[in-house]
């Protein structure tokens, strides 16, 4: 249809309305009754508006000359396309391309300039019967290709691309609904046109006000939409007056929506009088028992005493000059190696390592990205991005040792290079992208390990620190595995997960490996073995948990093992709440240096490892756990969950429901209350993955004598 053609205003916003409309409905269908009732009309006002702007630059289009009308019939695309291109292009991944810093700019460009060819190639095939049914076609095909693209390009990341896919789909579909009845509304079409604006406005409005209010309907949308949970975030985004990242519209909770301090997933500091988390009501300070289970009663023995006590000053009298080994694979589930676990026998070396060992079997991670956990581990802070003086790696290399680390170049990419490599006196960066920058094509765990006997070959039975981060598994979406690899493993759910056990499998050889080595070279009674993971890993299994991890922070994705293996010690399992943050304040009290690192926010497990009396050992903790789209709060067996944006709050007991299926939050409200409080303790956490957020990371992980004066 030609712009300067200038069909009937009447029909063109009814157009892209109903149109919009009828895409609602089949998501509706999907979805039910009770969220379709807030979709549909949400995709009905979006199509009213899209039809407006449409009609609009139609209308202004001059009328001489199709190229210039087509170019500014296709303007209002920039509207979409500059804010899609400023966080399509944030990866890492996409920084290593050519013109990386010209792309977010160039790309609305070119697909305003691509706007504007379809939209003149479409006039010119409109006119007759023929011409009609083939753009009708074409239009389909494009929506199509879209919809293949946000499911198998784009995933469950990229927002911005996502609500940019949703309202081209629309453009689209209006388009072709003009396309196959082009003849408007009629003489009066004014009226039918005006009903149905009249109509999308009002049950739009009374949507943006009253819909989405029950809990069941956003977890529902939140989990299984598609493009309706494209636009209500778009929407809520929008109608967001404070910019907090919450709205009071579309069930979106907040209670006041021109104070960024409060709101759904806000800190609800106890005692204040208001509610910051708008949950109804103060948050109360969590009330410490008095008892067995309380505060130890006066001249009872504490922690100090306790460390003076026979069997902790010969523990650490041993260990103070033994070799640290930290094994850390990227991405591994607890679930694959923990008792029980159907064809655990499938990584024998791995099992036995944490059978072996003391074995922190509620340890919980403080994020589901590397980022956030990395940096944590090595400063053993809550907020691992302020200024650190000393990392554990550093403080180790200030006592004599040696320092390795074997780390693949994508994760200092995402992590940042400076703050994992301080205090490594050798580091070597793993290749894990032979082909193709920042995508995984080949299994690294063989290097890894070789960096790590190198080390001890380099070490000569001196005592050193050799970090060891095994990467193959967070691949298995890239990786190719082939048939004789899979064969090695059992098919417990499907090829995802096959595939990730195929490749954990590879880690178990080579761990297996490294140990091998500490027999051969008699280092196995002198070398302390620290074995965790940065976060765990979604297999396709719910789709709450996204594609792979680094948004959401269900127990799948922050459920990690965690063990240590210390010559001398016996084996065993603890139930003690323990993290990440704790790594450094233990490995230090077993290097003999408690006080190599001032302040750690961490607790020292040591008294736990040697299955110390419970009262000098972390009762009531709660462990914090930040990621972009979700926050949690786990005071075992309970993990609080919590979705700012989509103002999701969900209970689940641990212990008894490990898949996290039944919500207790309605049933257990003063649990929820508690656990909200113990949010408010624990310092805010930055979590910003864009390329402005890793320079800032570097920026504040630089030595305390290279930070930039304010």
């Amino acid at each position: 249809m030609s712009p300067s053609s200038r069909p009937p205003l009447a029909w063109i916003v009814p157009a892209y309305t109903l149109a919009a409309a009828a895409l609602g409905a089949l998501e509706a269908a999907r979805l039910g009754a009770s969220v379709g009732r807030t979709i549909v009309p949400v995709f009905a006002l979006t199509g009213l508006v899209i039809g407006s702007v449409v009609a609009l630059a139609e209308r202004v289009a001059p009328r001489p000359g199709r190229w210039r009308a087509a170019l500014v019939v296709a303007l209002p695309s920039l509207a979409v396309t500059v804010p899609m291109s400023r966080t399509l292009f944030d990866g890492a991944y996409v920084r290593t391309l050519p013109l990386a810093r010209a792309l977010p700019w160039a790309t609305p460009v070119v697909l305003w300039a691509a706007a504007a060819v379809a939209i003149v190639a479409g006039g010119k095939r409109a006119g007759d019967r023929m011409g009609r049914s083939i753009a009708i076609l074409g239009l389909g095909g494009a929506i199509g290709a879209i919809v293949w693209g946000e499911r198998h390009v784009l995933g469950a990341g990229y927002p911005g691309a996502h609500a940019a896919a949703t309202l081209t789909i629309l453009v689209l579909a209006g388009t072709c609904v003009r396309v196959i009845y082009a003849g408007g509304l009629g003489a009066y079409g004014y009226v039918p046109a005006a009903v149905i604006a009249a109509l999308a406005l009002g049950t739009g409005a009374a949507a943006m006000g009253y819909g989405l209010r029950a809990m069941d309907d956003r977890r529902r949308l939140a989990a299984f939409g598609d493009q309706g949970r494209d636009l209500v975030a778009l929407w809520r985004q929008l109608l967001d007056y404070d910019r907090d990242g919450s709205s009071a519209m579309l069930g979106g909770g907040d209670c006041d929506d021109t104070d960024p301090s409060i709101h759904p997933g806000a800190r609800d500091l106890p005692g204040d009088g208001i509610d910051q988390d708008c949950d109804g009501q103060d948050a109360v300070r969590p009330v410490v028992p008095v008892g067995p289970v309380g505060p130890p009663a006066p001249h009872a023995l504490d922690l100090a005493t306790w460390l003076r006590s026979p069997a902790a000053t010969a523990l650490i009298d041993r260990t103070r000059n033994m070799t640290i080994v930290l094994v850390t694979v990227d991405a591994l589930r607890l679930d694959l190696l923990a008792p029980g676990a159907p064809y655990r026998d499938d990584f024998p070396r791995l099992t036995r390592l944490l059978d072996d060992s003391v074995w922190f079997t509620h340890a919980i991670a403080p994020a589901s990205g590397t980022d956030v956990s990395l940096s944590t581990l090595v400063t053993g802070r809550l907020d691992p991005y302020q200024q650190v003086s000393t990392t554990l790696p550093e403080a180790l290399w200030a006592s004599e040792r040696r320092t390795y680390s074997a780390i693949p170049g994508e994760v200092s990419r995402y992590v940042g290079d400076v703050l994992i490599s301080r205090g490594i006196d050798h580091p070597t960066a793993v290749q894990t992208d032979w082909a193709t920058a920042d995508v995984g094509d080949h299994v690294s765990a063989g290097a890894t390990t070789a960096v790590g006997i190198k080390a001890l070959a380099d070490a000569a039975g001196a005592p050193a620190f050799v970090w060891l981060h095994y990467f193959d598994v967070h691949e298995h979406h890239q990786i190719k595995v082939p048939p004789a690899m899979l064969a090695e493993v059992h098919d417990t759910g499907g090829p995802t997960m096959h595939t990730y056990r195929a490749l954990l499998a590879q880690i178990d050889h080579e761990v297996g490996r490294l140990l091998d080595e500490l027999v051969a070279r008699k280092l196995a009674d002198s070398t302390i073995i620290v074995f965790a993971s940065d976060h765990g890993e979604a297999l396709g299994e719910d789709p709450r948990l996204g594609e792979t991890h680094g948004r959401f922070v269900y127990a799948p994705l922050v459920r990690v093992p965690l063990a240590f293996h210390i010559p001398g010690v016996a084996p065993g399992q603890r139930l003690d709440s323990a993290s990440l943050v704790d790594l450094a304040p233990t490995i230090l009290a077993l290097a003999g240096m408690s006080d190599g690192i001032r302040p750690l926010d961490g607790v020292d497990l040591v008294p736990a490892i040697l299955d110390a009396p419970a009262q000098i050992r972390p009762r009531d903790r709660a462990i914090v756990v930040h990621d972009e789209l979700q926050w949690s709060v786990v005071g075992w067996p309970f993990q609080l969950l919590v979705k700012p944006a989509d103002n999701i709050v969900e209970l689940y007991r641990l212990d008894e429901d490990p898949d996290e299926r039944v919500d207790l939050a309605r049933a257990m409200p003063e649990v929820v209350t508690r656990l909200r409080a113990r949010f408010a303790e624990v310092p805010e956490v930055r979590v910003d993955r864009t390329p402005a957020g890793r320079a800032w990371r570097e920026q504040q992980a630089q030595p305390p004598q290279r930070h930039a004066m304010p």
